[in-house]
């Protein structure tokens, strides 16, 4: 007996042992809290993701969540709820979360009670079809998580597939959802977990299902307690690796997409600036964008549009492929320097190319379970997708030097070619909607009487002149001259038609019956983002863009508010659009409007704040600053023209990997005493610039690791009324010229380097106008001043603003010189240079008005 007894205690030893081995899961000392991060109280509504190449976890701060393996919407409703051991009592998650904190890696939902903590960490591996939930558990009593959802094994809108079933497999501890071919397989399941539901074995069950981790407080001090899912369109067996992958190789994938967004945050471009709100904007922009790679295993890797809850529907925001959006986002992605992304993304687009040239428009990640193109409206509806191919293609060749993708694309470049010319029926060289399909708009009353929209219009005209220069490139001379002699023809065209004299502005399109469609919208912005327009003509647009007309304190409205058609709710017809917000910035930036420029590149970084942390919405109430009901969170094409205006519009960065041209034309805020960029890209030479600015001394350092010798374009914004005093490189004289715009004045020369290279600018009399950005509340209305131009003549500043009526703003005059007069304002002298304009509206009149500011100087 008392040998029995011994193996007994032996046995309950090594068995309490083994399981204690058993309980370690995860260990917690893997997990990693720096980096970027954004941290507040929970907004129970507000929208999260974790996002991978391959899986998604979409939901809410109030715990409450959809996970998506490409190309299944797996589950939906997944939430928390904790259950007090003696105590009888159900604490529900979304009454105990608390605090979210984000990273470009993981989200991390944060539950408090009297007697327990629990963190939730959400993880979407980079590259593998699964996702995991992290349970961190500390109580002062043994409690149990129990984790509810409702299963659906469901691809992509439009697909579907029939005949679902689950059950629960006890050994594997995990819930098998599947369909009558087992194919399509779904496997959720915990191996710290046991079933705590029951269902049907031929279907799925029409209540939740569950599962209950029970957590003793000592096993929790060590270790997480993981949820694993994974899926398969390839069968059970496929699904059951995924997961014991996500089990066995945690380690792994956590560390590799902590360390890829470290490289991302660190070896791609960043910029320093003093402002730092909008430091931290572009790092989140970055990690944004980022995330619109994805890896469908039956279509291929492309660029998505962005991410939202799907709902009772299987439409998670717009996470599948678009065309357009892939183009724009694609300016963004090259000027941070990832070349590669942009490559598979413009590459994806290439390879579902219809067999007349026409580039699609969109592509659903359920396309593989039907005939989408051959049976389905949406994969070439819209227009303006094939000349924006042609476009995107040329700039990434500009940036990147890749002409052996250019060589592979050049059959595919000619067929898109042959297509814009096939869309124009009348001979003037622009596209034609009524022949190509929409592009500005996809409804509303503007369509039935559009032959052609501006937005087509300008990317006709680009088409034409950078596929002459493609043409040359390849040695198709004949067909580069035909093209450069159509593009001056439709260049005509578009600065004659379009210009509606009695008006000064630009219409928006053109009708079928040859008239002006003169509605003041934002899309004239898409000229001048090529600055296809004169100067002279394009002041008349600016000012209406920097007015309180079309500009809210938030981004610039779609259509104006004067005309009949306006509704701030409406998707096309009054509503601001971040991504039409970057057109109009790059715009002011081209034609040297940098204070419109800057005040909506802020506007553009403050909306990474506002909703889902890091991300910015698709659109917002053209009245009050906040998002619409039916905005997507995670809109890619409103995160990455944070990214392009702050690289090719304030800072000016472009470049010509083929050439070994830089163009640095930076137009910094008055304000600013310096900026450095690190990681800047061009083909594969990094360049680093350093910025200061001291009284009277601007001087830049540049610092390139390049294999060979860069001409460099250098045309720095020096204020209004500066007078260079001298130029000098490396401590040498260098000759430059002087260009005004507005009496603003820029410093231009250029220069060869190849070394470390120091540029001293010697100024005096310099004037510099700041207006501190304007940071509006939810709910607000605009009610910030519109710097609508600002000029520069005969020592003396005019300055015409709009504010609200019975408000005074202050604006920032730094300068060195004395005042002689300011009419329609006050003056103040403050420190460091500054003086203080004081601007005071008066309470009668419109909502708006507005005066004309003038200062004179000695």
């Amino acid at each position: 007996m008392k040998r029995a007894a011994f193996l007994f205690l032996i046995f309950c030893f090594l068995f309490n042992s083994a399981q204690g081995k058993e309980m370690i899961f995860i260990e917690k000392s893997i997990i990693k809290s720096q980096g970027l991060h954004l941290s507040r109280t929970v907004q129970p509504q507000r929208y999260f993701d974790s996002v991978g190449q391959k899986s998604a976890i979409l939901g809410k701060e109030d715990g409450k969540l959809e996970i998506w393996i490409y190309p299944y919407k797996v589950l939906h409703n997944f939430e928390l709820r904790f259950l007090i051991e003696n105590e009888n009592e159900i604490v529900e998650g979304r009454d105990a979360v608390h605090r979210i904190d984000v990273y470009p890696h993981q989200t991390i939902l944060r539950y408090v009670h009297s007697s327990f903590k629990v963190e939730e960490i959400f993880f979407s591996p980079l590259r593998e079809s699964g996702v995991v939930v992290l349970l961190s558990v500390e109580a002062i009593k043994p409690l149990s998580v129990v984790a509810s959802f409702a299963p659906d094994l469901k691809p992509m809108w439009p697909a579907a597939l029939g005949g679902q079933y689950s059950y629960w497999d006890r050994e594997k501890k995990y819930f098998v959802v599947s369909e009558g071919t087992r194919k399509n397989v779904a496997l959720i399941g915990s191996p710290a977990g046991e079933q705590f539901s029951s269902g049907p074995a031929h279907a799925l069950p029409e209540g939740d299902m569950k599962i209950k981790i029970d957590v003793k407080p000592e096993d929790a001090k060590r270790t997480f307690f993981p949820i694993l899912i994974s899926a398969s369109h390839d069968g059970r067996e496929k699904a059951d690796k995924t997961y014991s992958s996500l089990k066995e190789n945690f380690n792994e994938l956590y560390l590799e997409k902590f360390h890829y967004y470290e490289k991302l945050a660190k070896d791609n471009i960043y910029v320093q600036t003093p402002d730092e709100r909008l430091n931290q904007a572009f790092q989140w922009a970055k990690v944004a964008v980022d995330k619109a790679l994805v890896c469908n295993p039956q279509l291929g890797c492309g660029l998505v549009a962005g991410f939202g809850l799907s709902g009772s529907s299987e439409r998670p925001g717009f996470a599948w492929f678009f065309g357009g959006d892939a183009f724009f986002n694609s300016w963004a992605i090259t000027s941070y320097g990832s070349f590669d992304i942009t490559r598979q993304g413009l590459a994806f687009i290439r390879k579902n190319q219809r067999q007349d040239g026409k580039i699609m428009h969109e592509l659903s990640q359920g396309a593989a379970f039907i005939p989408w193109f051959e049976k389905y409206p949406y994969g070439f509806y819209h227009a303006e997708t094939t000349p924006y191919y042609i476009v995107s293609l040329h700039d990434y060749l500009n940036w990147s030097g890749d002409i052996k993708f250019i060589e592979e694309s050049w059959p595919s470049l000619k067929k898109s070619y042959q297509y814009v010319l096939s869309a124009d029926t009348d001979g003037d060289g622009l596209m034609e909607n009524t022949v190509a399909g929409l592009a500005a708009l996809e409804l509303g009353a503007f369509l039935k009487n559009t032959k052609a929209d501006i937005y087509l219009a300008a990317l006709s005209v680009e088409a034409h002149r950078v596929f002459s220069e493609l043409a040359g490139l390849m040695g198709e001379k004949e067909l580069s001259r035909k093209a450069n002699k159509t593009f001056e023809r439709a260049l005509e065209t578009l600065r004659d038609k379009f210009w509606v004299e009695e008006e000064k502005k630009y219409a928006h399109a053109l009708t079928v019956k040859d008239k002006q469609l003169a509605e003041t919208t934002v899309w004239p912005s898409m000229p001048l983002f090529f600055k296809q327009l004169p100067p002279r003509k394009a002041d008349y647009i600016l000012d209406i863009f920097a007015s309180s007309e079309m500009s809210t304190d938030w981004g610039v409205r779609s259509l104006s508010p004067k005309s009949s058609y306006y509704d701030p709710l409406n998707y096309n017809y009054g509503t601001v659009w971040p991504f039409l917000t970057g057109y109009a910035c790059l715009s002011e930036y081209n034609y040297g409007r940098s204070l419109a420029g800057f005040s909506h590149l802020m506007s553009l970084a403050y909306n990474t704040f506002i909703d889902g942390l890091g991300f910015c919405p698709e659109l917002l109430s053209g009245e009050f600053f906040s998002p619409v009901e039916e905005s997507v969170p995670h809109q890619i094409f409103s995160s990455s023209p944070i990214i392009t205006c702050l690289v090719r519009g304030l800072l000016g960065l472009k470049g010509n990997a083929l050439l070994r041209e830089i163009e640095f034309r930076p137009s910094l805020p008055g304000a600013w005493d310096k900026v450095k960029v690190r990681n800047f890209c061009i083909g594969k030479d990094i360049f680093h610039f350093n910025v200061q600015f001291t009284r009277n001394k601007l001087v830049f350092q540049i610092e390139p690791k390049a294999h060979a010798p860069y001409r460099l374009h250098f045309s720095p914004s020096l204020g209004y009324g500066t007078q260079v005093r001298s130029v000098k490189v490396n401590g040498e004289d260098k000759d430059f010229r002087i260009e005004k715009e507005s009496g603003e004045v820029r410093c231009l020369f250029n220069l060869e380097t190849k070394d470390n290279t120091l540029i001293e600018i010697m100024t005096e009399k310099s004037i510099f106008l700041y207006l501190p950005p304007y940071i509006p509340q939810i709910g607000d209305r605009t009610s910030g001043l519109k710097i609508v131009r600002a000029q520069y003549r005969d020592n003396q500043l005019n300055i015409l603003v709009e504010g609200l009526k019975g408000k005074e703003y202050n604006l920032s005059l730094i300068t060195s010189r004395s005042l002689v007069s300011v009419m329609d304002a006050k003056a103040e002298e403050a420190e460091n240079l500054q003086k203080k304009i004081m601007i005071h509206f008066n309470k009668e009149g419109e909502r708006y008005s507005r005066k004309e500011v003038k200062i004179l100087f000695e």
